[in-house]
């Protein structure tokens, strides 16, 4: 069954309001609910826009993207809002954060602005948050926290409301090796949970080697070596020389 679709879709910005930019041009691919894709592309080439869109945070200007069958653009607001915080969660490169707030706020805070009590967004936030290998940062303040370890939070609160959809953009921006491999070692290991859809954008190849599938995006349009638009199997060779 096909959870996510985008047909057509095309979204422009306004470079410095007066510029019109092209971030996506004419995008279209369909996934499987169940499976994980990855997206391999350039800075700049319209990853992260796709992630925005295809979490319901922004509307294509032209197009259409389905969840579950449904236009996302057709929703009321608050039907969008629903979708957004009850099946899809987004772990983005960085975010907005206040000094002081401990790890374990930072996670159970969708679950606050959802109405669940403080011991109950606490206790389900420390659950995920031994999932994704962090249990020990929990009541760190968020200031402490290694690139990496930055990762791991936003993917726990990405997952804290247990959506069907994992969005995560660009899990690579940590310098350290060793943090990069265990945090593709999470990857590969979502990818494999029951009932779970993960899409992984990065332009680090390796993190897309941690999908079943994979697209090639640059300037705004999808590119692959098969049909144009498809998400397809990751090559074998290429993955192999993108060390």
């Amino acid at each position: 069954m096909t959870l996510l679709s985008f047909e057509r879709v095309s979204k422009r910005y306004l470079d410095l309001g007066v510029h019109e930019q092209v971030v996506l041009d004419d995008v279209s691919f369909e996934v499987a609910a169940g499976t994980s894709v990855g997206v391999w592309g350039p800075r700049r080439s319209g990853k992260s826009t796709l992630l925005r869109i295809a979490a319901g945070i922004e509307l294509p200007d032209a197009g259409a993207v389905r969840f579950r069958g449904r236009d996302v653009a057709r929703l009321s607001d608050r039907e969008r809002a629903r979708l957004v915080r009850s099946e899809i969660g987004l772990a983005p490169a960085s975010w907005r954060e206040t000094r002081n707030v401990r790890v374990v706020e930072q996670v159970a805070l969708p679950l606050l602005s959802g109405g669940a009590s403080m011991r109950e967004a606490s206790v389900r936030a420390r659950a995920v948050l031994e999932r994704v290998g962090a249990t020990s940062r929990a009541d760190a303040p968020i200031f402490e926290l290694s690139p990496g370890e930055r990762t791991r939070v936003a993917i726990a609160r990405g997952l804290v409301r247990d959506p069907s959809l994992l969005l995560v953009d660009e899990p690579a921006l940590t310098p350290s090796p060793a943090e990069r491999d265990e945090l593709y070692a999470l990857l590969r290991s979502l990818a494999g949970e029951r009932g779970l859809t993960v899409l992984v954008a990065s332009e680090d190849l390796a993190a897309i080697r941690t999908a079943r599938h994979a697209m090639t995006i640059s300037d705004g349009r999808l590119r692959s070596s098969q049909r144009a638009g498809r998400v397809v199997p990751f090559p074998e060779g290429r993955a192999q020389r993108g060390g």
